[in-house]
C-alpha cells in the first residue's frame, strides 16, 4: 500500500509541476448591451504581467499597473492600446468606447469600458487583437449578452475578427 501511495503522490507532483511550468495566455471579455441604460458595457480581464509587457514594448515605459509606482497617465495608455486592438462595430458602424476605470483581482487586471448606444443591435462585428502581437498563443474569449441572447466567441491569432447578425 505504501508503494501505491508513493506512486500516486509522485504522479500528482509531476502533473502539478507540468501545469505550473506551462504558461497559458488567455483574456476574457464580457460585452453586455443594456437598452434601458443606453449602453454597451465591456469588461476585460487580462493577466497584469502580460499586459504590462505589451504596454512596455509598445510605449517604451514601465507602467507598474495598480501599484504605488504606477505612471500618472497609465489609464490613457491603457485606453489607447485597447482602442487600437479591440474594435467593435455595431450595425456596421465602428463604435468608440470610453475607459471608465480599472482594478486588480489577484494577478488579473480588470478594465471597465462603455459605449453609448441606444438603437437595436442588428449586427455586431468584433476584432480582438489584444495581446496577440506579443503572445501568438493568446486566446481571447468574448462572452456576449444582447438582451438575454448569449453567445461566446473565441479569438486567436488566426481568427481575430467575427461578426454576428441578430
Amino acid at each position: 500500500m505504501n508503494k501505491l501511495k508513493l506512486i500516486l503522490i509522485s504522479f500528482i507532483f509531476l502533473i502539478s509541476t507540468a501545469f505550473a511550468l506551462h504558461k497559458f495566455y488567455i483574456g476574457v471579455f464580457q460585452i453586455d448591451y443594456f437598452k434601458e441604460k443606453k449602453s454597451i458595457q465591456i469588461t476585460t480581464r487580462l493577466f497584469i504581467d502580460d499586459f504590462e509587457k505589451v504596454l512596455h514594448k509598445k510605449f517604451n515605459k514601465h507602467f507598474y499597473i495598480t501599484t504605488k509606482d504606477e505612471v500618472a497617465d497609465a489609464n490613457t495608455y491603457i485606453e489607447k492600446y485597447l482602442q487600437e486592438k479591440l474594435k467593435i462595430k455595431v450595425n456596421n458602424k465602428i463604435q468608440n468606447f470610453s475607459f471608465l476605470l480599472k482594478e486588480q483581482e489577484d494577478n488579473v487586471l480588470i478594465c471597465y469600458l462603455k459605449i453609448k448606444f441606444s438603437d437595436k443591435i442588428k449586427s455586431l462585428e468584433i476584432t480582438n487583437n489584444v495581446l496577440i502581437e506579443e503572445f501568438k498563443e493568446q486566446q481571447n474569449l468574448v462572452h456576449l449578452n444582447n438582451n438575454g441572447n448569449k453567445k461566446t466567441l473565441l479569438f486567436t491569432n488566426d481568427n481575430n475578427n467575427q461578426k454576428l447578425n441578430y
